[in-house]
């Protein structure tokens, strides 16, 4: 459904500290790109939830990571352009 959007969010903060790796999250944030496609995908910060798992730093350092091969076009949507566009921020 196009009203459909979904924050790639909360997946650091039900892993144990210290036990997870970028390799553990990318098939689980890939599968939801993938899913729902670059235009209804937009980044979650998951502060203050996402600091029991791992700093802030850490979460957007890891994403970053697991999203490095997509296009910067993609890239943009996901970190910034959708936000704008699902909140009516523009």
């Amino acid at each position: 459904r196009k009203n459909v959007v979904v924050k790639i969010s909360g997946f650091i903060a039900s892993s144990t500290k210290g036990a997870w790796k970028v390799d553990d999250l990318a098939p689980l944030i890939n599968h939801t790109m993938d899913s729902f496609g670059p235009d209804r995908v937009m980044f979650g910060g998951d502060w203050p939830v996402c600091t029991l798992a791992a700093t802030y730093k850490e979460w957007v350092e890891s994403l970053k990571q697991v999203v490095q091969s997509r296009s910067e076009e993609q890239q943009k949507k996901l970190f910034h352009d959708n936000a704008v566009r699902f909140y009516g921020l523009a």
